[in-house]
């Protein structure tokens, strides 16, 4: 009687201890993946004799399996490996987990990045871009963007 007793305080303690220490535990933190980034359109805004206004869509490409709550986007665009516009946005937006959605952001190119562009184009290029900057997300301070794309002109 005495030893059944004993296991069952035994048990309790066992039990209390193992719930205390499951409390204790912090959340492991989860490395999200980049998204991957497309340009989608553009569109042009305002243009002055020094700079072009335009607005730029980009999708972003959520491969996690948890939804990014984006509160802000800092990016630069390449063109054939030439910078060409950079943009800043502080949309929130909620990308889905294993999903995408489509951002806006208003950027700036200068006219004579646009003329270097020009000078170098050659007929039937394919033009070649890249995203490159971060995204803020809501828990998490930053996420490296992976953007690269290739169109075909001709």
């Amino acid at each position: 009687m005495m030893m059944k007793l004993t296991l069952r305080i035994l048990a309790v303690l066992w039990g209390i201890l193992f719930l205390t220490a499951c409390q204790s535990m912090k959340a492991m933190p989860v490395k999200p993946e980049s998204p991957e980034v497309l340009l989608v359109n553009v569109i042009p805004l305002d243009t002055t004799m020094f700079e072009q206004r335009l607005q730029v869509d980009l999708r972003v490409r959520n491969p996690n399996n948890f939804e990014l709550e984006v509160t802000c986007l800092n990016f630069t665009l390449h063109l054939n490996n030439q910078r060409q516009a950079h943009g800043l946005t502080n949309k929130a937006v909620t990308t889905p987990r294993l999903g995408d959605s489509v951002l806006s952001v208003e950027t700036t190119t200068y006219t004579l990045d646009v003329i270097r562009q020009l000078l170098n184009f050659r007929e039937h290029q394919e033009v070649i871009y890249q995203v490159d900057g971060v995204l803020h997300v809501q828990r998490i301070p930053f996420i490296p963007l992976l953007g690269t794309g290739l169109s075909g002109i001709g």
